[in-house]
């Protein structure tokens, strides 16, 4: 593609310096004609003074100027052609060359507040893979209740369950009663579209593949299907602590705890991934569906599973998804795909377009205004997005056993 433009630049280089020269000589040979009619304009003026012979002008004039004429019609007609033969190739490398820019710009912008960026970094991690921050969470009249430490989502996944317009509606809004504020100008915050557009595109540098997501949850299903119930494993370690001096404290190793004789965690899988990452924090809990849907999850005090935060209780789901095989099979379908704004689902159900979809890829698109987007298909079910369409299966399994 260099090589392409670096020959276009060449040919519209040369066009213009041989059209460059030609005017040059053209304006010196009148030049130094004109020279010798200065005092002598009777003599020498063009319309008093004898002129060339028809036959002369007939013959070696006109053939040497046709000659020059047509030398020009060579050089227009086939350097122009030579010069946008290559346009597209110089479109795909101005496209290019934007996306980097933006890329860059972007990058500024995710790197932490002393680099001169907005924080995302603190929160999300420097490579995006989850992290988390300080949190004052208050009442409904804005009075202090507690500090916390909030799970910041990785998101090196999110393009697998988020299409760009849903991604531009987070940052651009923020989400309610979190420590993610609103980052757009429409949601009151400091940045523009075009500066929304540069984020999400460096944010789109660092995603990994739904394959290298679904090798992740597998190995760590099997790390939370041992762990034991933190209830039980904090009473442990706080017991093991007590007498302890200060000193000893400060060296204290909490996985030296017995801790084996405390019940497990989970009682299933579809457990286990409906709280992954909720003990060891995987991913800042971006695979876990209670972090949206049980309160206090994000700050490791959770309430009971599926009753209600940003996320909508999920106690009617039986409702909303009747049968024992169709409303299983509806309710995986709509979790793999998520919601679309205003579309319905289910038997009452109207779309937000908030619920992400778990095992299919959305498309990219670019929205209105977006340059340099390389857009792609949707996925498909069969192949999983962040999950499996089997895992999400199991979720769904464990959510609607709540329900009864």
């Amino acid at each position: 593609m260099l090589l392409a433009v670096s020959t276009q630049t060449s040919i519209g280089l040369f066009v213009l310096f041989l059209s460059l020269v030609i005017a040059v000589v053209f304006g010196l040979v009148n030049l130094r004609q004109g020279r010798a009619e200065v005092g002598s304009e009777i003599e020498l003026a063009p319309n008093r003074k004898p002129y060339l012979p028809d036959a002369e002008l007939e013959g070696r004039k006109l053939d040497r100027t046709l000659s020059i004429g047509l030398l020009g019609l060579f050089i227009l007609g086939i350097g122009l052609p030579l010069y946008w033969l290559q346009e597209p190739s110089r479109q795909e490398g101005a496209e290019e060359r934007i996306r980097e820019e933006f890329i860059q710009r972007g990058e500024h912008m995710f790197a932490p507040t002393a680099e001169g960026g907005y924080n995302c970094a603190f929160c999300h991690g420097p490579d995006g893979g989850g992290g988390s921050t300080p949190y004052t969470i208050t009442d409904a009249e804005g009075r202090f209740v507690k500090e916390v430490q909030w799970k910041g989502p990785a998101l090196n996944t999110i393009f697998l369950r988020y299409s760009r317009e849903e991604i531009r509606y987070v940052l651009e809004y923020g989400r309610l009663a979190t420590p993610m504020p609103a980052w757009g100008t429409k949601g009151g915050g400091p940045l523009t579209e075009q500066q929304l557009q540069n984020l999400i595109d460096y944010i789109g540098t660092f995603q990994i593949t739904k394959e290298e997501s679904q090798q992740q949850v597998a190995e760590e299903l099997p790390k939370a299907m041992d762990e034991r119930d933190a209830t039980c494993v904090s009473a442990r370690t706080d017991a093991a602590k007590a007498g302890m001096t200060e000193e000893e404290l400060a060296s204290f190793d909490a996985s030296t705890v017995d801790t084996d004789s405390c019940p497990l965690a989970w009682d299933s899988e579809g457990e286990a991934l409906f709280n992954l990452g909720y003990n060891d924090g995987f991913a800042g809990g971006a695979y876990s569906c209670g972090r949206c849907h049980t309160p206090g999850w994000s700050y490791g005090e959770k309430g009971e599973d599926g009753s209600g935060a940003m996320g909508p209780n999920l106690g009617g789901v039986l409702t909303q998804f009747p049968g024992d095989v169709l409303g299983v099979t509806q309710m995986t379908d709509f979790v793999c795909t998520g919601s679309t704004n205003g579309a319905r689902y289910g038997q009452y159900g109207q779309g937000s377009g908030r619920m992400p979809g778990f095992c299919v890829v959305p498309a990219v698109e670019a929205a209105d205004g977006e340059v340099g987007v390389v857009a792609h298909d949707v996925g498909t079910a069969e192949d999983g997005g962040m999950y499996t369409q089997e895992q999400v299966q199991q979720i769904v399994e464990y959510v609607r056993s709540l329900a009864r």
